[in-house]
């Protein structure tokens, strides 16, 4: 008698939905970081609400986002090992270091802003910065070293992933200026109103140009991969047409790139308020999207 034995092997994905949440977060607050320390060192008044706005966004960003790498661990209390284990040539042990620093140098910074020592600030945000680019940078080399994930394999990765980082910073920074904005609008002038109003129509023309970065970098990628090889082809199927389709195409780049980019440069809405917040909402839901695309979609094609 013949005897057929099937096995039904479980696709697992080792990097899940916690770990798209942790890059989403910590490209929030490394934006915000960047953005702060930038109107620092720009050092004109009309840009200290913006420093401030960042900073407090990054006090609250960087508090959730350990958490989440922490709860991924399979076991949470060893944690530490990162702390005591290092080679040089692995970007998780660049990014345990800068973890590590980011968040004192950081601290130091705010302080000195949030107390008023320009000269303190300055030079503190200076030794803060690479640290905010490197933070959020290492994540897009972990993805792009991953010789195995096609999605992955690529050397725009930490650029993609900065870029689109600036983004969601933008678009978390213009969120909480508009709110600042209509809290305290009663006790300006109408020459301060004028001035914040033109800061966050400002903001919005910076994340324009992110925005066209990170679309310059899609069609790169996915041009590249149409003539790579057979696996980097199923790949672009995967997220062009097929299960992550509409993710990625509709909600990630229509409805958070394309919408906002167009939209911001239509002189009749641009200066709206309540539009500029909407399109920065869907710039914010378009970076989680994709960032939860390229981690999760890049591991659905079975290795074997």
């Amino acid at each position: 008698m013949e005897l057929n034995v099937l096995y039904n092997v479980h696709h697992e994905m080792p990097i899940g939905v916690v770990i798209a949440a942790y890059f989403y977060m910590v490209g929030l607050h490394a934006g915000c970081s960047i953005i702060s320390i930038s109107a620092t060192l720009i050092g004109r008044t009309e840009y200290k609400p913006v420093a401030k706005i960042g900073a407090i966004g990054v006090i609250i960003l960087f508090t959730l986002a350990p958490i989440l790498l922490i709860v991924d661990l399979e076991q949470p209390l060893r944690f530490w090992y990162l702390l005591l284990r290092f080679n040089l040539g692995s970007p998780i042990t660049w990014g345990t270091f800068f973890l590590m620093s980011y968040p004192l140098t950081t601290t130091i910074y705010i302080w000195h802003l949030f107390r008023g020592n320009v000269l303190a600030s300055k030079v503190w945000g200076v030794i803060s910065l690479p640290l905010a680019v490197g933070v959020h940078g290492y994540t897009g080399f972990i993805l792009g070293m991953g010789k195995a994930r096609v999605l992955w394999n690529t050397a725009i990765m930490p650029g993609y992933f900065l870029s689109s980082a600036m983004v969601s910073g933008l678009a978390l920074m213009i969120i909480l200026a508009i709110i600042r904005f209509y809290i305290i609008s009663h006790r300006l002038t109408p020459e301060q109103k004028e001035v914040d109003h033109n800061l966050i129509v400002g903001l919005t023309q910076i994340m324009a140009a992110f925005i066209a970065v990170n679309l310059f970098y899609v069609f790169c990628d996915i041009i590249v991969m149409y003539y790579h090889t057979e696996d980097a082809f199923e790949n672009v199927e995967l997220v062009r047409l097929g299960k992550f389709s509409f993710l990625y195409m509709w909600v990630d780049n229509f409805l958070g790139n394309v919408i906002p980019l167009v939209t911001i440069f239509l002189p009749r809405v641009r200066r709206a308020l309540p539009v500029l917040a909407i399109i920065s909402l869907l710039a914010l839901i378009g970076v989680f999207v994709m960032r939860y695309v390229l981690v999760v979609g890049g591991q659905y094609i079975p290795l074997s």
